[in-house]
């Protein structure tokens, strides 16, 4: 009892902001709490009003209307007032929940809320977590059978994502509501224990805590090991990865960028043991803000990457808008891309365009590379999407060749082929961007060329 007397909440808190913020190099960040008006958001929202009057950064509360309970509408008032008490800026956002999703409400409330979040304008995301529910998320990760990452439970920071509480009990939440004399919200549904979560927090952990008195402690500190043992995976998987030819300045999502050292060289990986694979595939989606694929889902990825036919047409759906595909022995995480409207535009002088498939062409001038601005001086320049048929003469001792196998002779993805934009010259094609000038026109060694690149 004397040591959590001891134990000051708020200087615990204050003491992780100033450590996130020496680390992250941020001046005066904006800090928005996660606050859904229950005891923890509530104790936080105070706390970090309190701290702010000393520690310097912009804080901001969220409330995520779900819309699942009756009580929902009064939830909101109550988190307004108290940001009015505090005075503290209150935003809101109202989501959707489909109950049919086939996730589970549980699951797909957590993504909703979560994506509603991420998308505030903030450097952080305070979210009120602390070490019981980390143990809730350990057990509840080990009755799905979860690997290292799942174990792991939830980080202390990650990305936008912050927990100051993560390592503190919520008895000390409690403790620190009560001499405070706070008032928060009780959300019927945390007594309902068909959900999973419930399930844990009310029949099993209880139960544990009898003949385990620190078990709490004990699952948190096994949770930072797994965490530990995580990162080592990822190092290792980062080190394969780059092997394979991922770019890690670059993201490995390949919607339209990325052309040269995009997707992950599968001849590469092919050397490596099947733990290895395994581990560096996960890595690679979750590079892609993917969820982890189950064993048996892993399992039919790497049979059609590596075991499938050489000419086989690899498409495995990855999420709403990923596909994962394979060409030339490399694999891909593709966007969904809707087809090309039809464009003809007229280059005006922009240093960058664009286009409405939202890559861009960018436009600059060096000595001696690109199209000759000499010869071009009183031309005009067309940008237009691939209809079939284009050619282009790269060598000036060699005839037209049709852009097709120039795409292809270059490992040009299909997918990359189709959104692929052109500079035309009157009716000639001039500039495939990223791979070639027209001989006629290239700019010489002490001529000013234009330079066209796709991104």
């Amino acid at each position: 009892m004397n040591s959590q007397k001891k134990f000051s909440l708020e200087h615990h808190v204050k003491t992780f902001l100033l450590d996130a913020f020496t680390q992250s190099k941020l001046a005066n960040p904006k800090l928005v709490v996660a606050f859904s008006g229950g005891l923890d958001s509530t104790v936080l929202l105070q706390i970090f009003s309190k701290i702010n009057k000393t520690l310097p950064f912009q804080l901001s509360a969220h409330h995520v209307h779900h819309g699942l309970s009756k009580n929902a509408g009064k939830w909101l008032d109550f988190c307004q007032q108290t940001c009015l008490c505090l005075n503290v800026p209150f935003t809101l956002s109202k989501v959707n929940i489909n109950k049919n999703s086939g996730l589970g409400v549980e699951a797909t409330a957590r993504e909703a809320r979560y994506k509603a979040l991420l998308s505030t304008d903030a450097q952080f995301v305070c979210l009120a977590h602390h070490q019981d529910d980390q143990a809730e998320t350990l057990l509840l990760q080990l009755a799905r059978g979860a690997g290292v990452k799942g174990l792991a439970g939830m980080p202390i920071i990650n990305g936008k994502l912050m927990r100051p509480l993560l390592h503190v009990p919520r008895s000390h939440l409690k403790a620190y509501a009560k001499q405070h004399q706070l008032t928060w919200i009780e959300d019927e549904s945390n007594a309902d224990t068909t959900f999973d979560r419930n399930f844990i927090r009310h029949e099993i952990l209880p139960k544990l805590e009898k003949k385990y008195p620190a078990i709490k402690h004990t699952i948190s500190r096994s949770a930072q090991h797994m965490s530990d043992a995580n990162e080592l995976l990822d190092e290792l998987a980062l080190i394969d990865a780059i092997k394979a030819g991922f770019d890690a300045n670059k993201k490995s999502t390949v919607g339209l960028r990325s052309l040269n050292l995009s997707g992950l060289n599968l001849s590469a990986l092919k050397n490596l043991s099947e733990n290895r694979v395994n581990n560096c595939l996960r890595w690679w989606l979750a590079q892609n803000g993917l969820q982890m694929p189950s064993a048996t889902q892993l399992q039919q990825i790497s049979q059609q990457l590596f075991h499938a036919k050489s000419d086989a047409n690899i498409e495995l759906k990855v999420s709403e808008s990923l596909t994962l595909k394979r060409c030339q022995n490399r694999a891909y995480l593709v966007q969904k891309m809707p087809p090309n409207p039809p464009i003809d535009w007229l280059w005006q002088g922009e240093a960058e365009i664009v286009l409405p498939n939202q890559s861009r062409l960018t436009f600059s001038k060096i000595m001696g590379e690109g199209l000759s601005l000499r010869k071009i001086e009183n031309a005009s320049l067309r940008i237009q999407f691939r209809e079939g048929g284009e050619r282009f003469k790269p060598d000036l001792n060699r005839p037209r060749r049709s852009l097709k196998v120039i795409l292809q002779n270059h490992e040009m993805p299909p997918w990359q082929r189709e959104q692929l934009p052109l500079i035309f010259m009157n009716d000639t094609l001039v500039v495939i961007p990223n791979i070639g000038v027209d001989a006629s026109l290239q700019a010489g060694n002490d001529e000013m060329g234009l330079v066209v690149n796709w991104i």
